[in-house]
């Protein structure tokens, strides 16, 4: 049977995310008098006294104001109604009147609204699109807006807890919980300039373009696709990271597209059989597998057989990270490269060139 992996996205995930809250119940109970207090002062959970009960409550009453229901027209029928569709989207700039969502969710549209969690509905403009990444930046009045707090987007953990927002099924405002179940999964875009972060947080259609928030209540990703036999949600939900989302956002706001950048190498991941060859501490890192004469990477001096650990101080797990890296960076700008060739870590300094238009 063949596995999809859908844009925009289901008992047995819920049963998880149930049995993961009585687990924190429970360990609450169990925990000494010091150690419940730890619990009750995280950013996330509260106890209401009067209702004797442990919530989210105010945490969500924090972030619900800049999380949006999204509705888009497609065609126009000739009976005066119309064809399109639902997704979610975020506040990310209440001044500038700025809302991230995915790429699908408004492509091809004639129309956009935004409803807000107070009921305005206002009519959205496209600032621009990135396919690659399947993020879009929409605009509309700025005004009362409430916008969410991206996190830094680089400190998410397996394990950590996570909370989805969004429009499913039309069912706006609607909350779930999960974890992160794995960082760093590849996407299905062509460019594949989009590691995604795995989740166990309930995503369903009409959830694209929403926030996976950590328990700080800080933007950690954006909900985007799952993976589904069924067409439903089956626990494995995917999310683009924020640092690669807010990276999308500031270029599309500045220029309404997206130009990639490319250094001139062919890369692989390490191969295990060349690790002692090369006198690799280890097989992180980038296999340089060829050079492209004239490119940005031979003017550095990067030879074939070269492993490329780092790009501005920034370990490479492996070969998709370095692709990643110089994708989310401008044409012209600058990088800095670290490298093992037979043994010695080398470094130098790459200038960033056009990637060729798909």
């Amino acid at each position: 049977m063949r596995t999809n992996r859908r844009p925009n996205t289901d008992s047995r995930s819920a049963s998880r995310s149930l049995l993961a809250t009585l687990t924190i119940g429970a360990a609450m109970l169990a925990a000494p008098a010091n150690a419940q207090m730890s619990l009750l002062q995280s950013d996330a959970l509260d106890y209401d006294e009067e209702r004797r009960v442990l919530t989210m409550a105010p945490l969500l009453d924090r972030v619900l104001p800049g999380v949006v229901s999204i509705n888009t027209v497609e065609r126009e029928l000739s009976d005066d109604s119309s064809l399109g569709g639902i997704g979610s989207g975020l506040v990310i700039d209440a001044q500038a009147g700025h809302i991230l969502t995915n790429h699908h969710v408004v492509d091809g549209a004639l129309e956009i609204s935004v409803t807000l969690s107070d009921r305005r509905k206002l009519d959205a403009t496209l600032l621009g699109s990135d396919p690659d990444t399947d993020l879009a930046l929409l605009q509309v009045p700025a005004d009362a807006l409430t916008a969410l707090t991206l996190s830094r987007g680089d400190d998410v953990r397996v394990g950590d807890f996570v909370i989805a927002i969004g429009n499913p099924y039309g069912l706006s405002s609607t909350v779930t919980s999960g974890i992160i179940s794995a960082t760093g999964r590849e996407g299905d875009a062509a460019g594949g300039y989009s590691d995604f972060i795995q989740t166990d947080a309930l995503i369903n259609p009409g959830n694209s373009g929403g926030p996976l928030l950590n328990t700080a209540g800080e933007v950690v990703g954006i909900n985007t696709s799952i993976l589904t036999r069924s067409g439903g949600n089956s626990g494995i939900g995917f999310a683009v990271p924020v640092h690669v989302a807010r990276n999308v956002a500031d270029r599309l706001a500045r220029d309404g597209v997206v130009r990639r950048g490319r250094i001139g190498v062919m890369i692989s991941p390490v191969p295990s059989d060349l690790q002692a060859e090369l006198s690799l501490p280890d097989l992180k890192g980038a296999y340089v597998a060829e050079v492209v004469a004239g490119g940005a990477a031979a003017e550095a001096g990067l030879l074939t057989g070269d492993v490329i650990v780092q790009i501005d101080g920034r370990p490479l797990e492996d070969s998709s990270d370095l692709r990643h890296g110089v994708g989310l960076l401008d044409p012209g700008a600058r990088a800095t490269l670290s490298w093992y060739r037979n043994g010695t870590l080398m470094s130098g300094s790459i200038r960033v060139s056009d990637a060729p238009e798909s």
